[in-house]
Order: C-alpha cells, then structure tokens, then sequence
C-alpha cells in the first residue's frame, strides 16, 4: 500500500474506535510523525497499530491494555534505530532556506524597482537594502519554516489541527532567536546604513539563487 492509501485506510479504522482508543492511537500518530522515522514506515507502523487496538476493542480491551499507558515508548525502540539524518543533509537542508528567502528578496525587488522606474520614473525603496534585512531574512526564515514544521508535526491524518503538548521549550528558543535577530538588526543597522542596489543586481543576484537551488540543493 502507498502512504497515502494507508492514511485512508487508518481513517477509516479510527473512526470504528471508541473515543478512548482514538485519542490513544492519536498521540500515537503525534509521536512517530514527529520523529525521525520515515514517512512509508510510519504509516506501516501506525496502521498495524490500529488493526490491533481494534482486534483488542472488540474482546472488550483498550488501547493502554495492549500498548501500556504511554503511547511513545512502544514506538521507543523504532524511533531510536533509526539513523539520524546525516550531517550533510541537515546543512543543507538548514542552508537551503535562507538561500530560498534571499532568491525571493531579490527576485521581488527586481521586479518591483523595474515596475516602480517603469510607472514613476524612480526604483523607489526596493533599490536600497541594509545588513539588518540581510540578517532578518535569513535567520528569520529559518526560525519561520522551523515553527511551520513543528505546527505541521502536530497536524492529524486528515489534515484537521489537533490539540496536543504544547512544547514551551522550543517555542522560546524559537522567539530567543527572534529576539537576538531583532535587536541585533537594530544595532547593526545604525553601524552599517541602507546601501544602493541596481534592479539589474536584483535580478542577476535572484537568478543565480534559482540556478543554486535546481544544482545545489534540488538536485537528484
């Protein structure tokens, strides 16, 4: 079965459970997906789990009588053989980001200094850039694609946000950083001021990111 044909198919065993059962095979659902194990091995896992807590439901059982009270630690010995990602791919992975949101910037002030020159006879705003947009972008977009992944983390197989543990811990190291990136743009703002760039810049800077991103990070 594909992943996608075994969500379906979790779905519909779910929704035969009893409300105990679900919210088991639920947080069950929170961990694996979180974890580093892939996505075809997951869906396998989670969907033997419910074939299971319904075979039990049915002789009268819950979900904690068969996998114990906590729904991680059956999952435990998978999630800690899995390999981690390789070094490697995590730099990447971490450099490709920022690399995206510079191509964007870029792309978006070429154009919009081309259209503004076009329309008014000046590049306006779009043509100056600072150290502090610099380093508000790129940290910035990390931190950005960072809180998504953990929020997506938390999504149910049908797409629909659960209410899970909210997770203090890495929510202030997320809005630590945004504050070191904030007060850091300030101070460096006043040292180095806004500084002229051409439209033409822009665009070439803009093309070479999307060059970067199809034979550097994109490629197979």
């Amino acid at each position: 079965m594909k992943v996608k044909e075994m969500i379906k198919e979790n779905n519909r065993l779910r929704e035969q459970m009893t409300p105990f059962n679900r919210s088991y095979l639920e947080d069950m659902i929170l961990v694996l997906r979180a974890s580093r194990v892939d996505s075809l091995r997951t869906e396998e896992l989670l969907l033997e789990a419910a074939q299971q807590i319904l075979q039990a439901q049915k002789k009268g059982k819950t979900a904690t009588q068969v996998f114990g009270n906590d729904p991680q630690a059956y999952f435990k010995e998978v999630i800690e053989s899995t390999p981690s990602r390789p070094a490697r791919s995590k730099l990447n992975y971490y450099l490709m980001i920022p690399w995206t949101a510079f191509t964007l910037l870029f792309g978006i002030m070429a154009i919009v200094s081309f259209i503004s020159e076009w329309t008014t006879g000046s590049t306006g705003m779009f043509s100056q850039i600072s150290l502090f947009t610099l380093l508000s972008v790129g940290l910035g977009s990390i931190v950005f694609i960072e809180m998504i992944m953990k929020w997506m983390a938390s999504l149910s197989d049908t797409d629909a946000p659960q209410v899970g543990k909210f997770d203090i811990k890495a929510f202030g190291v997320y809005i630590g950083i945004a504050v070191v990136v904030i007060y850091a743009g300030l101070y460096l703002s006043q040292l180095f001021p806004p500084f002229p760039i051409s439209p033409w810049v822009s665009l070439i800077v803009s093309t070479a990111g999307l060059i970067g991103l199809k034979f550097i990070f994109l490629k197979k």
